[in-house]
């Protein structure tokens, strides 16, 4: 139970780090929350959890009803806070230093470096392999034991992966976190033959 805990304040804090770092600590600046957290591997329930804790405790604050968040002046007081002192807890998180992970999906991390940095991203070759099974997919969809809105939700995960696959600039995190999301989704029906095959090849693509 510890470790789930520090597992779930981690992310909080990754998104918050995550939406400082994007708006420059400015309360007037803002971005997309769903994005944001994809950025960061999250998925789709993830990120609405986070969303609503942090909101909670007036860290972030809605800007627009289409899902753009801005940073309060509270929400730049912890994360500087969090970084000026990263051997000590604040109100809401445990020492920036202190860093637990049970599972990771394409992610990387580094800890008290300077002036490095780290790439990550999908080949061309990649992209057209995800590609294929997200057609493969498409075409299984109908079949697939799911309701309604989980269908719904994986067609938005594959419109959403088509189209950064298509771009000239594709961000790997978003598509990571797409897959990741349709994963999930798609242990539900491991059982039948279909959903078992489709999950095998996609978490494959997705390592």
């Amino acid at each position: 139970m510890a470790n789930e805990v520090q597992d779930i304040q981690r992310k909080r804090f990754d998104y918050l780090k995550r939406l400082y770092d994007k708006t420059e600590g400015n309360e007037r600046a803002d971005v997309m929350y769903l994005e944001l957290g994809a950025e960061l591997g999250l998925t789709r329930p993830e990120i609405d959890k986070i969303f609503e804790y942090l909101m909670g405790e007036g860290l972030i604050v809605v800007v627009l009803l289409a899902g753009s968040i801005g940073i309060t002046h509270k929400g730049i007081v912890e994360v500087e806070t969090a970084l000026s002192k990263p051997n000590e807890p604040t109100t809401y998180y445990p020492p920036v230093n202190i860093i637990h992970i049970e599972k990771m999906i394409g992610s990387q991390i580094q800890q008290g470096t300077q002036q490095s940095s780290q790439n990550m991203g999908y080949s061309k070759k990649d992209l057209e392999a995800i590609l294929r099974i997200i057609r493969e997919l498409k075409e299984q969809l109908i079949d697939l034991k799911l309701s309604s809105a989980k269908k719904a939700e994986v067609y938005s995960e594959i419109v959403a992966i088509e189209s950064q696959a298509k771009s000239p600039h594709p961000k790997h995190t978003i598509i990571k976190a797409a897959l990741a999301s349709i994963l999930n989704i798609l242990e539900e029906v491991a059982g039948s033959a279909i959903g078992a095959l489709l999950s095998q090849k996609i978490a494959t693509l997705n390592k």
